[in-house]
């Protein structure tokens, strides 16, 4: 099984602390996001190859990032040639890439976003993922709030765990529960890609349109996780997130 990291945004919310370095390279505590969720993978024998997808212009941030990384797992840091925001491809063109240069593997994929920092552990998710590799999953989050779910990706769920309702930011959401930017693919939504993409040339731009599409389609799962979860999209979030790792001390 292969992990894929998609980092190739350009954090323009958090500018001017991601104008000269990747979202996913910023420090939380003495560690960067992304070395936070590489080293949760490090552990788990099932996956024998971490991706990680960059734009064009922040390819040699990783490349160094990758020289000084001591992980016992392979590092493959890929680019999709893109320079300037404007010209970006979207997350969904982005893991089709991934996918792409992991040509003629039929296995399933655990895909993550670089820009969420989370302290549950992977091995929670990968249970049921192990369990059911023809299945797809999303890890979900409750939030609590409709008013907050409603910036996210939000989802339904019977009582079988199956998701029923996907809706990106929804103005009226229809639970509390979101996407946080884990998912595991089964091998056949890898070739709902081209449908999804090249068929009905749906939106590129984000990865929850295309796992909202696909859960019209086959089935779809949802994991609940505990603890502590932040998507990293603006300078709030990420003091936030910052003051989760290294809270101040008791004076």
């Amino acid at each position: 099984m292969k992990a894929i990291i998609l980092a190739a945004g350009f954090g323009t919310r958090l500018y001017p602390l991601t104008r000269n370095i990747p979202k996913a390279l910023l420090k939380l505590g003495d560690k960067t996001l992304l070395d936070h969720l590489v080293g949760k993978l490090d552990r788990f024998p099932i996956i024998d190859e971490i991706v990680i997808v960059s734009s064009k212009r922040f390819y040699q941030n990783f490349k160094r990032w990758k020289k000084n990384a001591f992980y016992q797992k392979p590092i493959r840091v890929i680019h999709n040639g893109v320079n300037d925001p404007e010209k970006r491809l979207g997350a969904v063109r982005d893991l089709e890439l991934a996918l792409r240069s992991s040509k003629g593997t039929p296995e399933s994929f655990l895909v993550f976003c670089g820009d969420n920092y989370f302290d549950f552990p992977i091995g929670y998710f990968l249970l049921p993922c192990l369990g059911h590799s023809r299945c797809t999953f999303i890890g979900l989050y409750d939030v609590r709030e409709k008013a907050l779910a409603s910036q996210y990706g939000v989802v339904e769920m019977n009582e079988t765990g199956k998701i029923i309702r996907f809706d990106e930011k929804p103005a009226a959401p229809a639970s509390t529960k979101v996407s946080v930017g884990v998912y595991h693919m089964s091998p056949e939504a890898r070739l709902r890609l081209h449908e999804y993409l090249d068929i009905e040339k749906r939106n590129p731009d984000r990865i929850g349109d295309f796992f909202a599409w696909l859960t019209d389609r086959e089935p779809v799962f949802g994991v609940v996780f505990e603890g502590a979860w932040f998507d990293i999209g603006s300078k709030e979030s990420y003091a936030k997130a910052a003051k989760h790792v290294c809270p101040a001390p008791i004076r």
